[in-house]
């Protein structure tokens, strides 16, 4: 899969466990992940990383965030200055099963019981197409967030 030249910084929003991580890295440009060894799950850390992709021109990311309410997902469009934008939405069983399956933080359960009770169901970011192909057909999103 190969990405246009030019700026690219597209937002995957979605609970735990949705495979987030695992589609943002099968587009071959960077991934921003705050679960990533190098940000420590600090988001004291990551932050400043992402605020500096909104003033680099011709960059390439793709930034991963939770994203249950509109505002912010509004918030983290502004914030990395986002081209696309899309949900990963799968249901609470599937986020449970696939989050038992990564071994990690027994916190990540509570973690999508939380991102379920706050998901607002907003239409401000469409689903996931489901390839990279697909998604890379649809237009740069609005900036008027």
């Amino acid at each position: 899969m190969v990405i246009p030249p030019g700026r690219f910084v597209a937002l995957l929003f979605g609970p735990p466990g949705a495979g987030k991580t695992t589609l943002a890295r099968t587009a071959g440009v960077r991934v921003y992940d705050r679960d990533d060894a190098e940000w420590a799950q600090d988001e004291r850390r990551f932050r400043p990383a992402l605020a500096a992709l909104a003033g680099t021109p011709d960059v390439q990311a793709v930034v991963i965030r939770a994203g249950s309410t509109e505002a912010a997902r509004i918030r983290h469009r502004r914030m990395v200055g986002a081209t696309h934008a899309w949900m990963l939405y799968v249901d609470i069983d599937t986020a449970h099963k696939r989050v038992k399956q990564r071994a990690r933080d027994p916190q990540d359960h509570v973690n999508v019981v939380n991102w379920y009770a706050r998901y607002d169901h907003g239409a401000d970011v469409p689903r996931w197409p489901g390839s990279w192909e697909d998604a890379l057909t649809e237009r740069v999103i609005s900036r008027q967030w």
